[in-house]
């Protein structure tokens, strides 16, 4: 299969679904995959979309000019779909938790994930709670591909990652309908917030260079 260039881009602040991207997912890779997927209004995204499609519509016309017939083509990571009735720009990315390099070495990484201050997360454990809704940026990189048997696409894979603001699956007093009262407090407790309040996330993820590229 030919290597064609890859091309880094960044995301506009999305809101995550189903995030991956702190503890690879198994299920159908044993040696562990991240995902980080987002949406968002399609008119923040509406530069991104242009830029993405220009990579595959130049792809596209570089694989028929070198196999002059038809192909296989693959659905795309990225486009609009309808969410409850609104239309929502969506992006998919993925990369490899760790796998074996050509010289039969074993390789791992993290993926590399700062908080709304730019700072490089190294608490990664205070992330395990995080829910859908989360909200943040994803770094990636589109890479073209064709291969006579797999066809023509574009993968995009995952880079880093940006947490802007923090949902986790115990949510806050709003989410469940509660609200301050006077009576017992908890002696260890996590700061509450108002359901219209943003409060970014603010942590300290080592990560591991990876010389790799899926």
């Amino acid at each position: 299969m030919e290597t064609y260039q890859s091309q880094k881009f960044t995301s506009p602040i999305v809101s995550f679904e189903y995030p991956k991207f702190i503890v690879p997912d198994t299920k159908f890779d044993d040696f562990g995959r991240y995902e980080a997927r987002g949406t968002c209004d399609p008119m923040l995204a509406a530069d991104l979309a242009d830029q993405l499609d220009q990579v595959w519509n130049k792809h596209k016309t570089t694989v028929l000019d070198q196999v002059r017939s038809n192909y296989r083509t693959h659905d795309l990571p990225w486009g609009f779909k309808d969410v409850d009735g609104v239309s929502r720009f969506f992006l998919k990315t993925k990369t490899k938790a760790s796998g074996i390099d050509k010289t039969g070495k074993a390789w791992s990484r993290q993926v590399t994930i700062f908080d709304a201050q730019g700072n490089v997360v190294t608490d990664r454990e205070s992330l395990n709670g995080m829910w859908s809704g989360t909200t943040g940026r994803i770094s990636f990189s589109a890479t073209p591909f064709f291969g006579a048997g797999i066809g023509a696409g574009v993968s995009l894979r995952l880079n880093a990652v940006q947490i802007i603001n923090l949902q986790t699956k115990e949510g806050n007093t709003a989410d469940h309908g509660f609200k301050p009262e006077e009576g017992w407090a908890s002696t260890a407790k996590a700061p509450a917030k108002a359901s219209n309040e943003t409060v970014p996330f603010d942590a300290t993820a080592s990560i591991g260079d990876d010389p790799f590229d899926f």
